[in-house]
């Protein structure tokens, strides 16, 4: 099976999740029923702006070494929406960031996310576009927190103010590694274990610290993927990053290497700033190719796409500059039959802006998500869980994002910036 045929077939299942959720029983939102959050809210009156009185940031110490960097947008009716800005220990840097665009949009109606998102990405008073992946990450928590309170405001999820349906569920993967064959064949079995279907490890990088690799380093990467597939079988979706480890020719030579085991995807195979090198690792081999995940404008994803380096791009909901701009990039990819799977190692609030995407393009792949025995707390400081069903994350029924936190409960987790 080539990459093309093989990355339709992972697309069309995927599709066939979202499909089996939309197709089911008819049943009625708990936001429409009188239950909801939504319920309880002053919704504006047709015709009726709804002026941003404040902005507030919120550091969390997660057990993985970010801090959820939560942004939330508060308006004169008393709405409130909340976005992610975590970048991954700069997150003091990024929440100050926000606090410096705040009187760019204060007063602004926060219904108008697109001229937000325009103005501040552009505006001569923020950055005349100059700004990068510390700018861009505010930009998102503060993007994301207008997609979430404009939801809650017209009391319907995300994904269905983007074209998709009221719920659906999202395929996801998480991560596993080890020291040697025996280790990683348990730690994958364990992650299993906890429901996912699909698993993404960095063993080409644990072999080869790159930019060259050896004979015996790629036999080294060979006898573990052959030990994996022996005993998961052929059915587990397997990934692989080197995190841009790799010069072109010898990420040529892994993905290769890696083809009798029919990856998912290999990940960033070369840096970033050479999609010309990403492009001759593609044509030179049938693993599907991924990687994007640093980019932070649609433009830069536009280079990729025109140079034919990807097989999936992989937008971060942080990075990118948040739904606004994420959603501008799915569309850019679909045009190339690119697939979408998103990088994700945040919080709860910039997972589920991710998930919503994903449930409203027609072009999606997978997500990344951290599994929940990584941080056990997650679920706890949590009003409604994060619920992982077969394989996937479920994107649910209720306003907004559908994330709400248990503001005593995350109390001990909060730390100053």
């Amino acid at each position: 099976m080539n990459r093309r045929r093989f990355l339709q077939q992972a697309t069309k299942t995927a599709a066939s999740t979202v499909a089996a959720v939309v197709a089911g029983p008819e049943v009625v939102p708990t936001w429409a029923s009188g239950g909801g959050p939504a319920a309880r809210m002053s919704h504006p009156r047709s015709g009726e702006s709804l002026p941003i009185r404040d902005i507030s940031v919120q550091l969390v110490q997660s057990d993985c070494g970010r801090k959820w960097t939560h942004v939330r947008v508060h308006t004169k009716e008393g709405l409130t929406g909340i976005g992610e800005a975590t970048y991954s220990r700069k997150e003091t840097v990024v929440a100050r960031m926000v606090e410096a665009l705040k009187p760019h949009i204060l007063g602004r109606d926060a219904f108008d996310i697109e001229g937000i998102y325009r103005d501040l990405y552009s505006g001569g008073g923020t950055a005349y576009r100059t700004g990068g992946i510390i700018f861009t990450s505010a930009i998102s928590g503060i993007d994301q927190a207008l997609w979430d309170l404009k939801g809650k405001a017209l009391g319907a999820p995300v994904c269905t103010l983007l074209g998709g349906p009221r719920s659906s569920r999202v395929p996801v993967y998480s991560h596993f590694g080890g020291p040697d064959k025996d280790a990683l064949v348990a730690n994958a079995h364990s992650v299993l274990s906890e429901g996912f279907r699909a698993l993404k490890s960095s063993i080409s990088i644990s072999e080869a610290r790159g930019p060259r690799i050896s004979r015996e380093e790629l036999r080294n990467i060979d006898s573990r993927y052959a030990a994996l597939r022996q005993s998961l079988g052929e059915e587990i979706l397997l990934m692989d990053d080197p995190h841009a480890a790799f010069d072109p020719t010898s990420a040529l030579e892994v993905a290769r290497l890696l083809e009798p085991y029919r990856l998912l995807f290999f990940e960033e195979p070369t840096i970033p700033e050479d999609p010309e090198g990403y492009a001759r690792v593609r044509q030179g081999t049938t693993t599907p190719i991924a990687g994007s995940e640093r980019l932070t404008n649609k433009h830069r994803f536009n280079d990729f796409f025109r140079a034919a380096a990807l097989d999936v791009a992989q937008p971060d909901p942080v990075y990118i500059g948040g739904i606004t701009e994420m959603r501008k990039v799915c569309s850019l990819a679909e045009t190339h039959q690119v697939s979408i799977a998103p990088h994700n190692t945040k919080g709860p609030v910039g997972t589920m802006a991710a998930a919503h995407v994903m449930a409203a393009i027609p072009n999606p792949l997978i997500l990344e998500w951290i599994a929940p025995s990584r941080i056990p707390w997650r679920n706890d400081v949590l009003k409604d869980p994060l619920v992982l069903q077969d394989g996937s994350l479920v994107v649910p029924d209720r306003p907004g994002l559908g994330v709400e936190f248990d503001e005593d409960a995350l109390q001990p987790h909060l730390v100053s910036y």
